[in-house]
């Protein structure tokens, strides 16, 4: 009688982690699924809302997970979140407002309530001989959730950088309009911005002209790790090359509908030395006089502005978020 109990008990021991190591197979599986889908989504954030749809299903389709012929990742796998970086808060957004993408097999959305049904339902194989001593709760299944969460960050190549000076109250913080701004950089101290080339010295006027040409299609843009508090390079000048190649880029996006992020420093009006970013304001450009003196670009200015925002830029990074509400 003895053995006989010990035999059943092993089989237990051995069934309970045979299944464990089972469903954590398939969760690996569809983590997997999710994560590309989720960062080919992103990636058509700023396209339309079809165009994320599409690269979440042609993605997944290159992954195998449990029952995927019968449980293809399409548009009721998506949903649109908003990523707040200063906070790390994610929450349900419509696409219109949204600057991530969600992507889950799950029977139910944790940030909306929306009900899915299209979780990863596993068999579980020997956990039911639980029944045997009597339990009769143990299942034959288990509902397997997986998902992803990835948010897209404009990546800084516009090459003008505004003084605080230009906010109001030089609170770089203050999101009110700044109307017809006429940006110029020279050694004047009438004027109110720089050059920048970011991370890249010197910042020559061939590197500004070179970033101008760059954010039209987004190809040798910046690169390395830019944000509030990066000390990045400045200069002046006012070369009728940075102003044409400025023209070149804000006309053919029709400068009264289309805003450039573009960092915040401190006014140092010799624009010569390498200067930490503040924070981050938009520019609105409206018109570029680019011969005569002085040379300029006129635009409304923003300030309080973040690398969040999908209107204000045609550059991004993707990238996978930490999702702490369904302890992903």
């Amino acid at each position: 009688m003895f053995v006989t109990l010990m035999i059943v008990l092993l089989m237990i021991m051995v069934g309970m982690g045979l299944d464990t190591g089972h469903l954590v197979y398939v969760r690996s599986q569809g983590q997997a699924a999710v994560d590309a889908a989720t960062l080919a989504a992103v990636s058509g954030l700023p396209v339309s809302q079809a165009e994320v749809e599409a690269r979440a299903a042609a993605y997944a389709s290159t992954n195998n997970y449990l029952n995927s012929p019968n449980n293809l990742i399409d548009s009721t796998n998506v949903s649109y979140i908003q990523y707040d970086s200063s906070t790390g808060n994610i929450t349900d957004s419509p696409f219109a407002g949204a600057n991530g993408v969600r992507v889950a097999l799950e029977k139910k959305n944790p940030y909306s309530g929306t009900t899915t049904n299209n979780g990863m339902i596993s068999p579980l194989f020997l956990t039911p001989l639980l029944n045997l001593l009597g339990s009769g709760s143990a299942q034959g299944k288990s509902d397997i959730g997986v998902s992803a969460v990835a948010a897209v960050t404009a990546k800084p190549s516009i090459p003008i950088a505004i003084f605080n000076t230009t906010c109001n109250n030089n609170d770089v913080n203050d999101t009110g309009k700044v109307p017809d701004v006429l940006i110029r950089q020279s050694s004047s101290p009438a004027d109110n911005s720089c050059w920048t080339s970011y991370l890249i010295n010197p910042p020559s006027a061939k590197q500004i002209q070179e970033l101008f040409q760059a954010t039209a299609t987004c190809t040798g843009t910046p690169t390395g790790n830019i944000g509030v508090g990066t000390p990045i390079q400045i200069n002046n000048g006012q070369q009728n090359s940075d102003y044409a190649d400025a023209q070149d880029l804000f006309y053919p996006y029709n400068p009264t509908n289309k805003c450039w992020i573009v960092p915040i420093v401190t006014k140092d009006t010799s624009c010569t030395q390498v200067s930490p970013i503040l924070g981050w304001g938009k520019i609105c450009p409206t018109d570029v006089q680019k011969t005569g003196s002085p040379k300029y670009i006129k635009a409304d200015v923003y300030c309080g502005q973040t690398l969040n925002r999908l209107t204000d830029a045609l550059c991004f990074t993707p990238r996978l978020l930490r999702e702490t509400k369904v302890g992903m």
